[in-house]
């Protein structure tokens, strides 16, 4: 069963996040928000009640919870903003700035403020442009982004060939799994190693995942990346084919909180590839990485798993799929494992493996380990993908957590990613 098909989804210790914003025409975004009249007082204590901490008090991304963040917190008054409906280059409007701090950035730590009167919201906008000089000496240039044509209007194979003749798949891979040949090898404005999105995953954009969403980063780029804007280099119906087109790549996931292994007469399958999967329910997980060096969070680039299990008499096996931008079989390798709890009411501690079980009333954690350099007959990784089967003796239930470490970001043994604890069911 290929993985394309296949969307991962999972979450152990933490929650991982990503910078973004999505950009919505302004009359929706302020329909029912009327502009009051800019009071800068009012706007620096909300900003030092909610912001300062991430974004510092003068908004140069030095809060004191900044180095414990990726992606590390904008620096504000620098006055480079990702997510806009203006040209590249040019300021947001304030309605651009509305919909981030009212939406949140999925896959960042930027929560959204809804929670805020929308008056409080803002003030929050006026006293952001107070830190950065570029709201002064520029005015926006907002785009005309065009009526959306809708799905019968579009040409799905120009959009198709535009993602290769663009160079799309350089960075986001054939496929749209963030693997592309120039992927590992981007920076930011600020020389932050920076990856390319998982366009497969459309619950991760950062800025929507609707065809306008993707045709507004299309058409004005995300300032101080090197995705740039492509309003002077295609044809406005055919940027929309290409939006459309990227829209397609999206896999629905299947987010659950149990694992439901189903029970199976004769032989449990020795492949990933072996048919009985294809009917065989799937629970995605998302991952997060927790863990830090000097006082910094180590990020990861496996951000979801899927997970399907079979089971009969005498045990039970695992189907473990996820998206990985490099393929590493020579050491630090990629590696997965399965982490069993018996019991979940009992007491337990993160740390290294070998620091398990915590205590003399910690139960022992059941551990399926699987690394590509050692069992690299087990795994399969094809276009951006891993795919395995994990097979162990039994059939008990419990509760069951993964973790998955890129041997692309070094440091095997800290440096992975993990689920949250699930429900393991015997259907």
């Amino acid at each position: 069963m290929r993985i394309s098909k296949i969307a991962p989804g999972f979450a152990l210790i933490g929650t991982f996040v990503w910078i973004a914003a999505a950009a919505l025409p302004a009359e929706a975004q302020t329909a029912n928000s009327a502009k009051p009249a800019p009071d800068l007082g009012a706007g620096k204590q909300a900003y030092m009640d909610n912001c300062a901490r991430c974004h510092g008090p003068t908004g140069a991304g030095d809060g004191r919870d900044s180095k414990r963040m990726f992606p590390h917190p904008r620096r504000l008054s620098e006055g480079v903003f990702k997510f806009r409906t203006t040209a590249s280059g040019t300021p947001p409007t304030d309605e651009d700035l509305f919909h981030t701090i009212s939406e949140g950035l999925p896959g960042s730590r930027m929560p959204d403020f809804q929670r805020l009167p929308d008056e409080t919201r803002w003030q929050l906008i006026y006293y952001v442009q107070s830190l950065a000089p570029v709201f002064k000496e520029q005015k926006p240039e907002p785009l005309k982004l065009g009526t959306d044509p809708g799905l019968k209007k579009i040409n799905l194979e120009r959009g198709k060939q535009l993602y290769t003749q663009l160079g799309c798949n350089a960075c986001h891979g054939n496929l749209g799994r963030g693997n592309g040949p120039s992927a590992a090898t981007l920076v930011d404005q600020w020389n932050e190693p920076t990856r390319p999105a998982d366009l497969t995953e459309g619950w991760s954009y950062r800025s929507g995942s609707a065809p306008k969403d993707i045709m507004a980063r299309l058409m004005t780029g995300i300032d101080g990346t090197p995705m740039p804007s492509y309003a002077e280099a295609v044809k406005p119906d055919e940027v929309w084919d290409l939006a459309y087109y990227v829209n397609s790549l999206q896999v629905v996931p299947h987010w659950k909180q149990q694992v439901e292994a189903v029970k199976s007469s004769g032989t449990l399958p020795e492949s990933a590839e072996d048919p009985l999967w294809k009917t065989t329910p799937r629970t995605d997980l998302k991952l997060s990485g927790a863990f830090y060096r000097a006082n910094e969070i180590l990020p990861t680039t496996v951000r979801a798993i899927s997970v399907q299990a079979l089971y009969n008499e005498n045990e039970i096996v695992f189907r473990l799929s996820w998206h990985d931008p490099s393929e590493n079989r020579e050491v630090p390798p990629d590696a997965a494992a399965l982490v069993f709890l018996p019991d979940p009411k009992s007491k337990w501690r993160t740390g290294s493996l070998r620091s398990w079980p915590a205590g003399p009333d910690a139960p022992t954690l059941d551990l399926s380990q699987w690394s590509a350099d050692k069992d690299s007959k087990q795994g399969l990784y094809e276009d951006g993908e891993w795919s395995l089967v994990l097979k162990r003796p039994g059939q008990a239930g419990g509760a069951l957590g993964i973790m998955v470490w890129d041997g692309g970001n070094g440091e095997q043994g800290r440096h992975r990613a993990n689920s949250s604890w699930v429900d393991l069911v015997l259907k």
